[in-house]
């Protein structure tokens, strides 16, 4: 009689056990998944980056399929591939959605690179087009600030905000003139004070 409390202990723990390993089972094949969408997103860059340059005199475009993506890690890696890769739009189009992730570090991570992304092409454009080099390190300011609006102490998003503002400084006339709003009468007829 007394070895059928011992041997119900056993069992509760053996399935416990068992249970424990099914869900580091499970956690170990998404894990490999992902491995092998940033094997292929590693892939793809380095595809890309030949393709690019032999063919850029023959117009020959990398054309590749968006693998099957079920995690946000896997997403990111694939997306970070992609501005390595110098697909500046698929990588604009996958950084802009993960820097709307309910996660918190997906999305600091993301917002950053967007960052870098817009930067990076600002360069690659030169003084052939000004406004739009102009125009990405505006965008790139923006994304650097959004990090630093979640995170103040991001040193990495505020190193590179400030080279940004070295490049493209902010507009400071000051010679403008900054007048009030005019002051609007109440239906009662009070003036509204200010907070």
């Amino acid at each position: 009689m007394k070895r059928s409390p011992v041997h119900l202990a056993f069992g509760i723990a053996a399935l416990g056990f068992a249970g424990a390993a099914v869900a580091l089972g499970l956690r170990l094949q998404a894990t490999e998944r992902a491995n092998a969408v940033i094997a292929e997103a590693s892939g793809f860059a380095a595809e890309a980056a030949r393709v690019r340059a032999a063919g850029a005199e023959s117009g020959q475009v990398a054309t590749h399929k968006t693998p099957k993506l079920d995690s946000p890690e896997a997403a990111l890696a694939f997306a970070l591939a992609l501005a390595k890769g110098d697909d500046y739009e698929r990588a604009l189009k996958a950084l802009e959605t993960l820097s709307q992730s309910p996660r918190d570090d997906i999305r600091l991570i993301a917002r950053y690179d967007l960052g870098n992304l817009h930067m990076r092409q600002a360069k690659l454009i030169g003084d052939e087009q000004v406004a739009k080099g102009r125009t990405l390190v505006e965008l790139g300011k923006q994304a650097y600030r959004r990090v630093l609006d979640e995170d103040p102490q991001h040193w990495e998003a505020r190193y590179n905000l400030e080279r940004a503002l070295w490049l493209e400084p902010e507009a400071d006339d000051g010679n403008v003139e900054v007048t009030p709003p005019p002051a609007v009468e109440r239906p009662n007829g009070d003036k509204p004070e200010l907070p």
